[in-house]
């Protein structure tokens, strides 16, 4: 009877320890992961299609997490979710407003481990505003000085 007692609270130990584990893998969290807004001079379908085209691109890695893509009916706001496969943790979430016929405003949030950190932010917002995915941001940021050269 003692060895059953044992194996009892030994599971239940078990359970609640793989529980704690599961809820540190909370996922996105807003104002707590990192993150990105900003406006693109682009149609908010550009601007989905772009967002879809850099998420597979890079995001949903060589374990091909699920991809979820929406866009609402009337075309005002449109979402992009990268999520773990056997959890369902959020590892990237993409949300995109209309702001007009050819200004889209854009959040990105990711989770924060991994490849989903500000590092790949920067590569969505990048390949939203150019049109090109990549899984590095390598476009400049600041212009480039009015200088001359010597």
């Amino acid at each position: 009877m003692a060895r059953i007692s044992t194996w009892l609270i030994f599971i239940k130990a078990m359970v609640l320890g793989s529980a704690l584990v599961i809820a540190g893998c909370a996922g996105v969290v807003v104002g707590k992961t990192p993150s990105t807004t900003f406006d693109v001079p682009i149609s908010i379908q550009l601007a989905y299609d772009r967002t879809i085209a850099q998420a597979k691109y890079c995001l949903v890695t060589k374990d091909d997490f699920p991809l979820t893509a929406q866009m609402s009916a009337d075309r005002q706001s449109a979402s992009v979710n990268v999520r773990m496969s056997m959890t369902g943790t959020l590892l990237a979430d993409i949300e995109l407003a209309s702001i007009g016929a050819d200004k889209t405003n854009v959040s990105i949030s990711m989770w924060g481990v991994d490849v989903w950190d500000q590092a790949a932010i920067n590569a969505m917002k990048s390949a939203i505003q150019f049109g090109v995915p990549s899984c590095t941001d390598y476009f400049p940021t600041a212009p480039p000085s009015k200088r001359t050269r010597r």
